[in-house]
């Protein structure tokens, strides 16, 4: 669990401060900034959580910090080295594939519960139905998206978050 307990808090910091960036300073500075490749995030699980993120800037929580990375794992010292080079390349890519899966495990949590749904007896659906995860966001030349789901997307998501804190951003052991 000490693992996680890392790359959760600089995680949840960071998007903190992209939040209140965006909240505060992006928005008076420049607001048309802001509506590019923007989300919105909302969860609910019955009455126990409920969270709503306001619209977050996804070059700045996602495509800064990855390029600060990517700029950190040069191998200034051996420049020359391919075997540096690929294990910088390796270590950048790393995060991008983890990142990449939350979604994928979002589409395929929610494809399996809509398939069991119907078989599942009807106290299951009624608790499925509290269960809500609405991901809505903004990119140059498209309206706004809009994707939901429902039980099986929260497990998806939560599996998704958990192996990209774990295998992406964690410490190679």
């Amino acid at each position: 669990m000490q693992r996680l307990a890392v790359p959760f808090t600089l995680c949840s910091v960071w998007l903190m401060i992209v939040w209140a960036s965006g909240k505060f300073w992006l928005d008076t500075v420049c607001a048309p900034c802001l509506g590019l490749f923007s989300f919105e995030l909302a969860v609910k699980a019955h009455d126990v959580l409920s969270v709503t993120t306001g619209r977050i800037n996804a070059v700045l929580l996602v495509g800064v910090p990855l390029f600060v990375y990517m700029l950190v794992l040069i191998p200034y010292r051996v420049l020359m080295s391919g075997e540096a080079w690929s294990d910088a390349i390796y270590r950048w890519s790393r995060p991008f594939f983890w990142l990449a899966l939350i979604g994928f495990w979002v589409w395929l949590g929610e494809i399996v519960c809509s398939m069991l749904a119907v078989t599942l007896p009807d106290g299951f659906g009624a608790y499925v139905q509290g269960y809500r995860l609405n991901l809505s966001g903004t990119a140059p030349g498209l309206q706004q998206i809009t994707l939901v789901g429902q039980f099986g997307a929260f497990l998806g998501l939560l599996l998704g978050v958990y192996l990209f804190l774990t295998r992406g951003l964690a410490l190679r052991q």
